[in-house]
């Protein structure tokens, strides 16, 4: 009975037991925190991919600056609320740059006719710099896992970043493509390359240098219609 226990014991195959698996064949449970991380990333890539297929159903970009046009008619009526409608005016712009949607001028030219050129300017810098922010911190946890790549657009500004960040992080915020792109692209450096200091600072200067201008021409207009009709033609 000793010697059948011990057989059965380190070889139940022998036995008739079940054989044991090979240890090969086990996996190691996936860590939550990297569980989390993935659905996450899959969730927020969902959403994007609804806004876009939305977008594109009903008839794409020009469809959408319309309805950004018609929104912005309508919350022009924020201006009666003093600074409260002025910060619920900045924080839908944070929404809209940071799930990349287009029409940053359009918005920008009714901040000015709205708001006047110099409160609208301050509105657009702040709405832009905190979406730059929040997209910079989003794309570190969740760009490799959305297959986000680095735009061929950016790798020139890039090679000097390490010896002068300003610059190069400055540079950058100008190149001729869309803001989202900018924001989430940036995000796929490493971030001893995007100092946050150095790429606040090159936010705030870059948007300065492309918004006031164009706050003031929609302070400028007569009245609100006029200043997005000025924009959405040249769309």
């Amino acid at each position: 009975p000793t010697t059948s226990y011990n057989l059965k014991r380190f070889c139940p195959e022998a036995m008739g037991g079940p054989t044991p698996k090979n240890p090969a064949d086990y996996q190691e449970p996936e860590k939550p925190k990297k569980a989390t991380k993935r659905y996450l990333a899959l969730a927020l890539g969902s959403v994007l991919a609804l806004i876009a297929a939305y977008v594109y159903k009903q008839g794409g970009k020009e469809e959408l600056l319309n309805l950004i046009r018609d929104a912005l008619l309508s919350l022009q009526s924020l201006r009666d609320y003093g600074p409260l409608g002025w910060v619920i005016f900045v924080v839908a712009f944070i929404a809209q740059l940071t799930i990349c949607l287009p029409g940053t001028m359009v918005v920008d030219v009714a901040l000015g006719n709205i708001y006047g050129a110099v409160l609208g300017t301050v509105a657009s810098v702040l709405a832009k710099t905190v979406s730059a922010l929040l997209s910079l911190f989003l794309g570190r946890l969740f760009g490799k896992a959305l297959g986000l790549e680095f735009p061929a657009a950016l790798q020139r500004h890039m090679a000097a970043v390490q010896k002068r960040p300003l610059k190069a992080l400055f540079l950058a915020r100008l190149a001729p493509i869309s803001t989202g792109v900018k924001n989430y692209a940036l995000a796929l450096l490493p971030p001893e390359d995007v100092p946050l200091l150095p790429y606040t600072i090159a936010v705030i200067a870059a948007n300065l240098v492309v918004t006031t201008g164009v706050c003031i021409l929609g302070a400028g207009a007569d009245n609100l219609v006029d200043a997005l009709d000025q924009v959405t033609s040249k769309h």
